[in-house]
């Protein structure tokens, strides 16, 4: 193997057949990226160099998922332990429903009004308790 790596010898080729040099790293990181290698996207990305729209349009499209394209990139749970691996949306929508809860004038209704907010977030009304339940909680605790 080369002193450099591959991706930087196959650029180097580009180059050397006279293609502008950021025109050669894209197809260089396109390519690898096709085949669901990211070392080249990651060097330029240390390298500080500016990356072309086709290569983040190709990004996306991989996360999003396509049959057309061969790598599908896939989330990884970074559980702890045992339960269901966490949502980072569950955290606004909690502060969210809790916040509305606080707001509401509840004249001795809160089962009414917890049922209201749990209906608009389309979660159940003790997904709202629980979620008003931790505010008050942090609130208290500070």
């Amino acid at each position: 193997m080369p002193d450099a790596a591959w991706w930087d010898v196959e650029t180097d080729f580009y180059i050397e057949r006279g293609d502008d040099p950021h025109v050669a790293r894209t197809v260089v990181i396109l390519r690898w990226m096709w085949y669901g290698n990211f070392k080249p996207l990651i060097a330029a990305i240390d390298a500080g160099h500016t990356l072309d729209k086709s290569v983040l349009n190709l990004l996306a499209l991989m996360l999003e998922g396509d049959e057309k394209h061969p790598v599908r990139l896939q989330p990884v749970s970074r559980r702890r332990g045992r339960g269901w691996a966490r949502r980072p949306e569950n955290m606004i929508r909690d502060v969210i429903a809790a916040r509305a809860y606080e707001a509401a004038d509840t004249d001795g209704k809160s089962d009414e009004v917890f049922a209201y907010i749990g209906k608009a977030i389309g979660k159940s009304d003790r997904t709202v308790r629980h979620a008003v339940t931790a505010f008050r909680n942090r609130k208290h605790a500070k």
